[in-house]
């Protein structure tokens, strides 16, 4: 009976030190990592903004005189923009365009010196504009994209004068015509939530020069040539939705 109860209190003292030594080699409870934000796949957005534009003109009328005119043409923008990232490390490549419609105009009445007097009136207008860029930013935190930019922009610019010649009368002189040119820029992009992210953006635009030469009746037939040069400084806030992201 002895050698009996010895035996089951070995084998009683062995199972218990073998449960032991499961229970001190099984990993303890490990939480699952947080998923990790990917700015990796497509977006599309909405932006709104202002604009800080300036239509500056040389003119050169035969037989009369020479104006160079610097014109504000300022306005509330709003538009569309679409895109795709890539992410490598802490570094975020990207395609994106835009197209925007502008409330941008401006206008200005001048005298033309020489003689007989000329008064001019000046109105100009930016209805729409867009960009084709390239990204490249640096994330400063995971969520956190600071960014430049840079590619082309294109867009339509209206003019109107109207000229008075004294003693003679009034000639009109309207331009509507779609130009390219550049922009660069930079801006901080910030995930919300969601798949959502918000952006703060600065764009310089320069939609290039552009040289006409034309006949004006009223003044007997002399010729004018006329220099154009639209720029622009863009400040807009916007927001993207991106697939193929995780969010938080």
């Amino acid at each position: 009976m002895k050698k009996f109860l010895l035996a089951t209190s070995a084998l009683v003292v062995l199972a218990a030190g073998s449960a032991s030594a499961a229970d001190l080699r099984r990993p303890a409870y490990q939480p699952a990592p947080p998923p990790v934000y990917s700015w990796t796949g497509l977006y599309w957005g909405v932006n709104v903004g202002y604009s800080w534009g300036r239509d500056k003109n040389t003119w050169n009328l035969n037989g009369v005189g020479s104006l160079g005119e610097s014109q504000k043409m300022d306005g509330v923008i709003g538009g569309f923009q679409s895109g795709y990232n890539y992410q490598f490390g802490q570094w975020v490549l990207g395609l994106e365009s835009d197209i925007q419609v502008s409330g941008q105009k401006g206008s200005t009445t001048y005298l033309l010196p020489g003689v007989p007097a000329t008064t001019v009136l000046a109105d100009h207008k930016l209805p729409w504009f867009g960009t084709s860029r390239t990204r490249l930013g640096i994330l400063i935190s995971p969520t956190t994209l600071l960014y430049g930019t840079a590619g082309v922009a294109y867009g339509q610019v209206k003019s109107s004068y109207n000229f008075g010649v004294a003693g003679v009368g009034n000639a009109i002189a309207n331009f509507k015509d779609t130009r390219a040119g550049w922009t660069a820029g930079a801006g901080i992009e910030s995930v919300i939530g969601g798949g959502w992210t918000a952006k703060l953006e600065y764009l310089y635009v320069d939609l290039g020069e552009q040289s006409v030469t034309l006949s004006t009746p009223a003044v007997a037939g002399n010729l004018a040539t006329w220099n154009n040069r639209v720029t622009d400084n863009i400040v807009r806030v916007g927001f993207n939705y991106r697939w193929g992201g995780s969010a938080y």
